[in-house]
């Protein structure tokens, strides 16, 4: 009998939340007006520093929901029950038109994330981990159509009220902002931490 593994998986984990938009655009803003930010990966765009104790009550229900989808991003991968994910650092991204993000990676972190609070026609995009595949390997003219078991590159298209976990080692960056308008995200990134 024949058995094809898929080894060396990497988890995405997906979900739609409902959250009031408005009021985390505001906030963003707000936070912006008030900070000067800083310059890491982004191209241009604005990011904030970290607001993990901010006390905005749209923000904390966030908070909630990246908790409740990072237990589950534990538990699916059987990490340890004795240990947790804890938020280590959050803030806020705010890209107009012709910014960006390179690739980068979150070293010293568990998990990252991302929340989008606008939609975009431009991805965020995920590299495999051995980038050269289809340099060396599986270049485009071999490929009859392009898959998550034989692809370099895997995009997913940002959605109001998304929230995206992946692993902090996972190469990625954000496609340049060709609207009119800014796209919005806030960020973060889970460390293991021993329960209580």
């Amino acid at each position: 009998m024949e058995k094809v593994l898929q080894i060396f998986s990497i988890c995405i984990q997906t979900s739609q939340i409902e959250l009031d938009i408005d009021s985390l655009t505001s906030f963003c803003y707000d936070i912006q007006q008030k900070d000067r930010g800083v310059e890491l990966s982004n191209i241009g765009g604005w990011q904030s520093g970290n607001i993990r104790n901010n006390r905005h009550p749209e923000f904390i229900k966030l908070l909630f929901e990246i908790q409740t989808a990072a237990d589950r991003y534990h538990n699916e991968l059987q990490f340890k029950k004795e240990l947790k994910q804890e938020l280590d650092n959050i803030w806020i991204n705010i890209n107009g038109k012709g910014h960006s993000n390179e690739y980068h990676i979150h070293p010293y972190s568990a998990l990252s994330g991302v929340f989008y609070l606008t939609d975009s026609k431009f991805p965020i995009i995920f590299k495999h981990p051995y980038d050269d595949i289809c340099t060396y390997y599986w270049p485009e003219e071999y490929i009859e159509s392009w898959n998550n078991l034989n692809s370099a590159e895997w995009s997913i298209l940002p959605k109001k009220n998304m929230l995206l976990i992946f692993p902090a080692w996972l190469s990625h960056k954000v496609a340049m902002n060709k609207e009119d308008f800014n796209r919005i995200s806030i960020s973060f990134n889970t460390r293991f931490h021993k329960k209580e």
